[in-house]
């Protein structure tokens, strides 16, 4: 029998900061804080059953996806200044607060630990009282109700994936855990009054976690081999101050392509500059714009750059043109038209929000649709749109669709949709329009297709549907 934490976000909001830095935002949540928000409410004869609980392994984690909210504001401090500060309070000053939270699409998680009978049914129940006392996790904002039990059959509720401890070095998602002597060190901070983060800062408390695509079974990997496109590498580089309009991708990855080439070390990969190089996939450069949701409004929380496959060193002097020489952390963008530059970040680990990480593009999936049109390769005969996206698929390299369905507008929240003239120039003249597609077998994107893949329309996201899950 395995145990099951439920936790409800009565607000339908997440608030915690990322251990030492609180403006990282935290997502899922970690399983050692729900474990310390056990401890702060938990009574002497409680302990015994946080000793137990610290045994089992590291947990699964069922949540939704999440989009992250920033909030900044004034507040008054304890610092005194004889010239003033506050105006309500005087001889006060007021301190910039930065807070960052999260807004699941679903407001539960579930925290899974197979415990292999090392607790009873009576221990279950009293872990449930012990749980119930629990009003909040992360910050006091972040009101919830939680309850454990015991369950046999640990089918996800609809709308949560599952978050499960990876064998692999290579994930970038970490989750800190509970480890046996957790509840022990949580004590010791607590006497000498230090935050109980400290107490999962270290490396056995750090947990690998992989997010499981097929979940039909908790645990199983996908039955049918997926195709992969030609694009090994997404590098991405996320704003850091702005959130542009999605109609502005022509631009920004215009701009990123001339900054990219004037970085990159000659002679320059025949890739990089597609001259002479038709019929092999190119360098594309990608707007990532925030779709699929109901409050999805298409703003741009990165810019991309995609590398198929190709000889090492020529892969080398291309990220080099993406990062800079000296593999800075902050870029400059200068754009045409606007008098400051856009300020780019490259950060890999981070996991929010969704549609800047490259998880999130390269997943594999049987359904997808485009977030920016599909620039037509040619013109179709007797109109027949869903044909000439057919042809523009399998142009691209990937498998023939089984299904394709086309219209004239976004066909999910936040979708982007052009005018004519707000095409990348070598696309425009062209017929284009938004598709989804079905394929009979999974593919692991990322996917762009139609004329203008290169230049950052035709871009497609993934999607669950029957077959998929």
């Amino acid at each position: 029998m395995a145990i099951c934490l439920d936790i409800l976000l009565v607000a339908g909001r997440y608030d915690a900061g990322g251990g030492q830095d609180p403006r990282v935002v935290e997502w899922p949540p970690h399983p050692a804080r729900a474990f310390s928000a056990l401890r702060s409410v938990a009574m002497d004869e409680d302990l015994p059953l946080l000793y137990a609980l610290e045994q089992l392994p590291a947990p699964r984690v069922h949540a939704s996806e999440a989009l992250p909210s920033q909030n900044r504001s004034y507040v008054v401090t304890n610092r005194l200044k004889n010239e003033g500060g506050n105006l309500n309070h005087v001889g006060r000053t007021s301190g910039l607060r930065e807070r960052r939270s999260v807004f699941p699409m679903n407001p539960h998680v579930q925290f899974i630990w197979d415990s292999d009978h090392r607790l009873s049914e009576h221990s279950i129940q009293l872990l449930d009282s012990l749980a119930r006392r629990v009003s909040y996790l992360g910050r006091s904002t972040s009101v919830v109700i939680m309850g454990f039990r015991g369950v046999e059959n640990t089918t996800v509720p609809a709308g949560l994936e599952v978050f499960e401890p990876a064998q692999s070095a290579s994930s970038n998602l970490q989750l800190r855990i509970p480890y046996p002597g957790y509840t022990d060190e949580l004590n010791a901070l607590h006497d000498q009054g230090l935050a109980s983060w400290q107490a999962s800062d270290s490396a056995r408390a750090l947990c690998r976690y992989r997010i499981v695509d097929d979940q039909s079974e908790p645990g199983a990997m996908p039955s049918e081999e997926p195709f992969w496109t030609e694009y090994r590498d997404l590098v991405i580089l996320r704003f850091r101050d702005e959130s542009p309009s999605g109609q502005l991708i022509p631009i920004l990855t215009a701009a990123l392509r001339s900054m990219v080439m004037g970085q990159t070390r000659e002679p320059l990969p025949p890739a990089l500059h597609g001259h002479g190089f038709d019929g092999n996939p190119h360098v594309a450069y990608l707007g990532l714009p925030v779709c699929g949701n109901e409050f999805s409004d298409g703003h741009l929380v990165g810019l991309a750059v995609a590398i198929p496959g190709m000889e090492t060193e020529e892969r080398r002097r291309i990220l080099r043109g993406v990062l800079g020489a000296d593999g800075t952390d902050d870029i400059r963008l200068q754009v045409p038209g606007f008098r400051k530059p856009f300020l780019l970040q490259y950060q890999p680990d981070a996991s929010l929000p969704r549609a800047a990480t490259t998880r999130h593009w390269r997943r594999v999936s049987r359904q997808w649709c485009t977030v920016t049109p599909v620039v037509l390769d040619r013109y179709p005969k007797n109109r027949d749109l869903a044909s000439a996206v057919l042809n523009s698929i399998t142009t691209a390299g990937m498998p023939e669709p089984d299904s394709v369905e086309v219209s004239t507008k976004g066909m999910i929240p936040g979708a982007i949709n052009f005018r004519p003239k707000e095409l990348p120039r070598r696309a425009r003249g062209r017929l284009f329009c938004h598709a989804r597609v079905v394929f009979a077998q999974p593919v692991g994107g990322p996917i762009m297709a139609g004329a203008g893949r290169y230049f950052g329309v035709g871009l497609f996201q993934p999607e669950k549907n029957d077959r998929s899950q």
